[in-house]
């Protein structure tokens, strides 16, 4: 008999594929194999099948048009609210005109953008807060808009106030930037040496180094010796850095009345103020005062100080006072019973006249320096962190890193009674100042800026046809439904979306320079 004609059995050698009836058996040599695993066409151009699948299936509903236009003033936020509820429109007398239900609307809820200022959680509503902030501050300084008066005589000083120092830490200095360097973050300029001479320290750590750090240096802002370094005072600074400002206030304060009592005047000072991390973890503030004087008839009028007054006179003011002032806290027991001493930094103030004559810093570049900063939180630091609680302190309070430490000492320091704010913000090492405060009549308010959006929007690009009384004619009775979009397909598409609305936007705008007639033309090109 032929090995054609031999039955088929199934031996230790051969192979049984599928179970019961539908059971086929084959010779180890003819074993099929698996054909190569190809991949998805989505996933090739770097995007999740699934996230695609969701997308087609939005844009076949047959409701992709109204749901586009539904979700298109948050378009571009990454987390926008969904909100559900009734909207009530009333005429002038106050009867009811309209109810409009959310539940007609696509996907049975309103969407409304998240307002986080912070550009690494939306970048797309942090930009909103920057150019808010930009506004404000240059309606602060050059006037003219607003309501505000023309403020251009009036003088203006730009600080930067430290904070004192806990410990060596490796830092980055660049003596000299080269022409064409614009940005701190992505400097590439000849830094100097780190630390050139040192000794070692009790614990065995040499306190010297040779490098010239780069920006992105992990090692910039951390301690030589982890246990010489006073994480303790660091995050109790941080905390009590608020009320060393309002202290700070004050004190110039007297200061500038006694120096108006001196020259015979009346003068006021209005401020505005910007905190930013340093990357060992400490905050310093960078603030923008302006001296006015006062109008006997009219207290609440903003005018320029009296010329006798110089910008010398005011520097020297602040100067003063931030040298001054300085306090004790509250006793706290991991600190033998007493208080830490909360003062500024030995190196002094920085400080910048706006708009000097001769001088280089103009009013744009350091408007939007500090507008820059409202939108960072911890990143200087090298990490962002969320709230931190009893479940997830053990995670980030690692002992063998600088930003542990930190987490860790607010985190018993805030168990004593009275200081429980620092364990609200140890993700933030100790700190829960706003980003940005300011003094009333220094310019107008982040809630104004607000107001006037909605009232663009409103009235569809026509402003001057506001009226007050229509703030009262659409009563929200809205409800918090959920936060995010529905799925991660509506997400681009969304965002997709809002690019290129802002692409368009963008060409319209080179159009339009490019049609406008050049005003250094020569006179015969007409």
């Amino acid at each position: 008999m032929s090995s054609s004609t031999l039955p088929l059995t199934p031996t230790t050698t051969s192979l049984v594929v599928g179970a019961g009836e539908n059971a086929e058996t084959y010779w180890p040599w003819a074993t099929p194999k698996a054909g190569p695993i190809r991949e998805h066409p989505d996933a090739r151009l770097g995007f999740d099948p699934a996230e695609v699948a969701s997308a087609r299936r939005r844009v076949r509903s047959g409701e992709f048009p109204e749901w586009l236009d539904h979700i298109s003033a948050v378009a571009s936020c990454t987390r926008p609210i969904r909100l559900s509820g009734q909207i009530e429109v009333k005429n002038r007398d106050g009867s009811l005109m309209h109810v409009i239900d959310t539940a007609s609307m696509p996907d049975g809820v309103i969407y409304t953008p998240c307002g986080n200022r912070r550009a690494s959680v939306c970048p797309s509503c942090a930009e909103v807060y920057r150019r808010d902030t930009f506004q404000i501050l240059r309606a602060g300084l050059e006037g003219n808009r607003y309501g505000l008066p023309p403020l251009d005589q009036h003088i203006a000083i730009f600080l930067t106030a430290t904070a004192p120092s806990f410990g060596p830490v490796h830092h980055r200095v660049v003596k000299t930037h080269a022409a064409d360097c614009k940005s701190r973050e992505r400097c590439t300029c000849r830094a100097s040496v780190c630390r050139p001479f040192g000794n070692t320290c009790p614990h065995g750590a040499e306190i010297r180094c040779t490098l010239r750090h780069k920006t992105t240096d992990p090692a910039v802002g951390t301690p030589f010796c982890l246990d010489c370094y006073d994480h303790a005072g660091h995050v109790v600074w941080n905390q009590q850095a608020t009320e060393l400002w309002r202290r700070t206030v004050q004190e110039a304060d007297r200061e500038l009345e006694r120096l108006g009592k001196r020259l015979g005047v009346d003068l006021r000072r209005r401020y505005v103020k910007v905190y930013e991390f340093q990357a060992r973890g400490v905050i310093h503030y960078h603030a923008i005062f302006r001296l006015d004087g006062y109008h006997p008839d009219c207290p609440s009028a903003i005018v320029p100080a009296d010329r006798i007054v110089t910008r010398a006179m005011f520097a020297s003011v602040l100067e003063t006072a931030f040298r001054k002032t300085s306090f004790v806290t509250a006793a706290h027991p991991a600190n033998g019973g007493k208080g830490w001493r909360i003062a500024w930094g030995s190196k002094g103030l920085d400080l910048k006249d706006i708009n000097a004559p001769g001088g280089d810093d103009n009013m744009v570049k350091l408007t939007g320096y500090l507008a820059k900063y409202v939108t960072k939180s911890t990143e200087a630091t090298g990490q962002v962190f969320r709230r931190i609680d009893e479940m997830t302190i053990e995670l980030f309070a690692r002992p063998d890193t600088h930003l542990g430490r930190l987490i860790q000492a607010c985190w018993d320091l805030g168990e004593a009674e009275g200081w429980q704010r620092l364990r609200r913000y140890a993700h933030q090492y100790g700190h829960g100042g706003h980003i940005t405060t300011k003094s009333r009549g220094f310019s107008v308010t982040y809630t104004y800026k607000r107001l006037e959006r909605t009232i663009w929007r409103r009235t569809q690009g026509y402003p001057h046809l506001w009226d007050d009384q229509e703030a009262d004619l659409v009563v929200c009775r809205l409800g918090y439904e959920a936060t995010g979009w529905i799925t991660t397909g509506d997400a681009l598409l969304a965002n997709s979306a809002a690019d290129a609305a802002r692409r368009r936007d963008h060409a319209l705008d080179l159009a339009d320079l490019d049609q406008a007639p050049s005003a250094t033309a020569h006179p015969r090109a007409a």
